[in-house]
């Protein structure tokens, strides 16, 4: 069933004529009689074919669908189901445990698995930072997300979903070259390696912008759209303030 999305309103003025009102405060001036138009909307309103409606109807519907008004109908259950991202969500903790929520809120294109093995993405979420498991992840060639406690903040991302995603090693390479004690952060990541699992336990505002900003990327990623933060890290700060950290992809370097 067709609709209008949330922010987009198609409605007649005092004057009688009509407008198609967008989120921002954008306004188009739609053209045709007020009675006809009338009858459209309705249509519109209760879902209804407007392909049966005539050629006006087509061209209004099509114009909406230009203007990113339209809510297109959504596949049979079992057509969603086979259309969903497998993700395997690894670690404990306030997160992981509001991620979980966030992505099994109904309509999702997104199937949490517990079987890596059948997973389309992995999301690690750790307690701190894990250099040789997301080395280990990185190595598997399936997207990327991670996330992980420093202090009072909350890391999130880069998410390698593609080959312009900067990917883990990337990152890594940019941490390793902008630090002016690498041995010292070296010895840390190897220290840290050696620490057993743990929750990433964050505050509860902390935890939903956490999630909220891995779930965007795993969303936009399902859809086939670009992942927000494929070459951002987002640092999230005990006041809650978001810093955000560009991480760009190495050189790639061709042997001669």
């Amino acid at each position: 069933m067709r609709s209008l999305r949330p922010g987009f309103h198609l409605y007649a003025t005092t004057d009688g004529s009509w407008r198609l009102a967008e989120p921002g405060g954008r306004f188009h001036r739609i053209l045709g009689a007020s009675d006809r138009l009338t009858e459209i909307a309705h249509a519109l309103d209760t879902g209804a074919d407007l392909e049966s409606l005539g050629s006006d109807a087509v061209a209004l519907q099509r114009h909406l669908r230009e203007r990113g008004a339209l809510c297109e109908p959504r596949p049979s259950a079992a057509e969603d189901r086979g259309a969903q991202k497998r993700v395997i969500v690894l670690g404990e903790g306030t997160v992981a445990d509001a991620l979980h929520a966030v992505l099994a809120a109904p309509p999702s294109v997104i199937r949490v698995v517990e079987d890596a093995a059948d997973a389309d993405a992995i999301v690690s979420i750790e307690p701190w930072f894990r250099d040789a498991s997301w080395a280990e992840l990185a190595r598997r060639g399936r997207p990327l997300h991670r996330c992980h406690g420093d202090g009072g903040s909350v890391f999130v991302g880069p998410f390698t979903a593609d080959e312009a995603s900067a990917s883990y090693t990337d990152y890594r390479g940019r941490r390793r070259a902008a630090d002016p004690l690498v041995d010292e952060l070296d010895a840390l990541w190897s220290h840290l390696d050696s620490l057993p699992d743990g929750p990433l336990i964050a505050p509860p505002a902390l935890a939903a912008l956490a999630a909220a900003a891995l779930a965007a990327d795993l969303f936009a990623w399902a859809s086939g759209d670009s992942a927000p933060h494929a070459t951002t890290e987002i640092e999230i700060r005990p006041d809650c303030s978001i810093h955000r950290h560009p991480v760009l992809p190495l050189p790639k370097i061709r042997a001669r």
